[in-house]
């Protein structure tokens, strides 16, 4: 991918919901403004935690939130990942069976069944944007992915169904200086395919299987991928939900070059009725842990929050936006913060092998996602000037988001 594309991509970031009236952009992921019933509750959960782990005599107030000096993190057994067994670190294993552990169900005054349709030999494609923003570098750095991930051998109906969900890389590139980096990780994976068994509820039912080069599946970071989600982590509950539902689900994503386990609580926020259907505005935050790339028997404690945009009558996701920070010296406050913004596009294929990319609800695009690495695309009119390097002054008005 060009460094032009990238800069494109990077700077028509924003994003109009469909059929909503709200403007969002990757910078304003996780932003501050008043606090939702979701991250409250995530904050009372935190203290809570800090709390108990204070009274059994475990870690301080710093170990919990920065994994203490030696920089290990040692979650309590309460929480999203109770009953979960652990690994050699104490850090939960994501289960292969069983509902989502339902909190609260939410208003009666109106009730959804969130689950996903799982169609036999849909093809998608992700595209992510993110900025990471480094200690001691004074910019953040972008970077954009896109990733493929296939349904076959589908089989059931409602909430029974299941199916195969076969992931690939294909493009990846990131800005100069320290994206340099971040393609070195990327390139360690970037020729593996991953298969996993997933239900409607999102849960992965079997342990993730490799392909690819020999080197790439047997060096750590490939060989990782065996515990890790290809559907990006979304779980619902097995059962109606409303406005205000929570959940937690515990589940394993490969992030920033590792594999992150994520303690997750999922609320309902809003459910909305259009003449397309009925669209979910769902919250998620939690605890997030990593391998210590300085420590290697030591693990980092962090906090993601982000917002999820589903299509509930075609149960289909359209847009994931989350933040996700890293405290690597609690003492000295520094950190790592990742923004990202994941958009969900469906392929299409015409009588002559063409493809087209359309909403994962069917409907098409007023303006289509870029398409990374792309030698057919063309940057729409006025992209041309500084797209070498995004916000630069010599950028122009950046082209209309994906609807």
């Amino acid at each position: 991918m060009s460094r032009r594309r990238l800069a494109q991509a990077l700077r028509s970031s924003s994003l109009v919901l469909v059929g909503a009236a709200l403007v969002v952009s990757v910078a304003s992921v996780g932003c501050d403004a008043e606090k939702t019933n979701l991250e409250k509750l995530a904050a009372e959960e935190e203290a809570a935690k800090k709390a108990k782990a204070k009274e059994e005599g475990g870690q301080s107030e710093g170990g919990a939130e920065g994994g203490g000096a030696e920089g290990e993190a040692k979650p309590p057994a309460a929480g999203p990942s109770a009953g979960l067994a652990r690994d050699a670190f104490d850090i939960p294993i994501p289960a292969t069976e069983g509902a989502a552990k339902l909190v609260t169900r939410g208003s009666d005054d109106r009730g959804v069944t969130l689950r996903l349709a799982l169609a036999d030999g849909a093809v998608y494609r992700v595209t992510t944007i993110g900025m990471l923003q480094l200690p001691l570098f004074n910019q953040p750095t972008g970077f954009a992915r896109e990733e493929e991930v296939r349904l076959r051998d589908c089989a059931g109906e409602g909430q029974a169904r299941r199916c195969t969900v076969v992931h690939s890389y294909r493009h990846y590139d990131a800005e100069p200086p320290t994206g340099d980096g971040l393609e070195r990780d990327e390139a360690t994976v970037a020729g593996l395919t991953s298969t996993h068994g997933i239900d409607a509820t999102g849960l992965r039912t079997t342990a993730t299987t490799l392909e690819g080069p020999e080197e790439q599946r047997e060096a750590k970071p490939g060989a990782d991928l065996a515990t890790a989600h290809r559907f990006y982590c979304i779980r619902f509950p097995d059962q109606p939900v409303g406005e205000g539902a929570t959940w937690t689900d515990t589940c394993r994503m490969r992030q920033s070059g590792k594999i992150v386990t994520r303690e997750l609580t999922w609320q309902v926020q809003t459910i909305e009725d259009s003449e397309e259907g009925t669209r979910v505005t769902l919250q998620y935050a939690g605890t997030v842990f990593r391998e210590d790339s300085k420590k290697p028997n030591a693990r980092q404690r962090g906090q993601v929050k982000g917002d999820l945009l589903f299509f509930a009558d075609a149960g289909e996701p359209h847009l994931m936006r989350e933040r996700l920070v890293f405290t690597l010296d609690a003492a000295k406050g520094v950190v790592t913060n990742t923004q990202l913004r994941y958009q969900f596009a469906k392929v299409t294929t015409d009588e002559k092998g063409a493809e087209t990319l359309v909403r994962t609800d069917g409907k098409p695009y007023e303006q289509p996602p870029i398409v990374l690495n792309d030698p057919s695309a063309k940057p729409p009119a006025g992209a041309e000037g500084g797209a070498e390097g995004a916000g630069e002054a010599g950028d122009k008005k950046a082209p209309p988001a994906p609807r």
